[in-house]
């Protein structure tokens, strides 16, 4: 996979190069309207954090490009043993960035987490319904709810639900977090250089395969004729929230490509 599933794109170059190797290779910059308040995905609720989650971290399950939800570090879909248990099967063979395992410690460690945060991390209230997880064994865990949660396996799909290494943020605040983003992602942080730039790096261990593109660069241009002007002049590649009245401008370029939706 590449970095294409992270964003709802408006405009990208056509001269972007492609790695036609297997090994990553070659940059992308992207340009969003302003940094992220954070990059401990939990703890947000905001279009520009979860363009960047997605490509850190992993979620249990994920909307493919028609919109349905498939398994994504679950092997298969949840099933409802009791009115409020939903049992989820995991995958084997998957690492965190820090060579952790990712397993039902995982699991457990993250949407509890969530569950606790309510009042405390800005994107937990969303998973206020979980009572507790319980782990059945190393790659099967049943998620306890205080009521039945018949939009569970939706809610499983957020962001904010991506799984957590238990071991490397044992005790750790979400200020810690933010600066240490560590997930089973397809890309991993280099640096954050707030207002400036966030550079990710490809995870060549990544259990999907490595990515097509080695480095993808975030940077922030408030200003929609500038992020505009950026694209012309090929110091970026792709460029998010264009408003309509510049819409056109992109359109009748020759070098440039237009993407909308609803």
């Amino acid at each position: 996979m590449t970095v294409w599933r992270t964003l709802a794109v408006l405009a990208v170059t056509l001269l972007l190069p492609l790695a036609t190797s297997a090994a990553p290779a070659g940059k992308v910059v992207i340009a969003q309207g302003v940094d992220p308040t954070t990059l401990d995905t939990m703890n947000q609720s905001e279009t520009p954090a979860s363009n960047l989650a997605i490509n850190i971290w992993d979620t249990l399950y994920e909307r493919d490009q028609s919109l349905k939800i498939t398994p994504l570090l679950a092997t298969e879909m949840p099933k409802l043993v009791a009115p409020t248990t939903w049992e989820v099967k995991l995958r084997k063979g998957v690492k965190f960035h820090n060579g952790e395992d990712f397993n039902a410690e995982s699991v457990k460690y993250s949407l509890e987490r969530l569950a606790g945060g309510q009042g405390k991390l800005r994107g937990a209230t969303f998973f206020a319904p979980i009572d507790r997880v319980e782990i059945v064994d190393p790659y099967t865990v049943r998620v306890h709810t205080k009521k039945p949660w018949p939009t569970f396996t939706v809610v499983m799909t957020f962001n904010q639900a991506s799984m957590y290494p238990p071991n490397a943020y044992k005790d750790k605040d979400t200020t810690f977090i933010s600066r240490n983003p560590i997930g089973t992602g397809p890309y991993k942080l280099v640096r954050w250089q707030k207002d400036e730039e966030i550079v990710l790096e490809a995870n060549d261990a990544y259990w999907r395969g490595a990515p097509k593109i080695k480095t993808v660069v975030f940077k922030p241009i408030p200003e929609d004729a500038v992020r505009v002007a950026a694209l012309q002049n090929g110091e970026i590649d792709v460029a998010v929230n264009i408003p309509p009245h510049l819409a056109t401008v992109i359109d009748k370029h020759p070098k440039l490509f237009l993407s909308t939706a609803p």
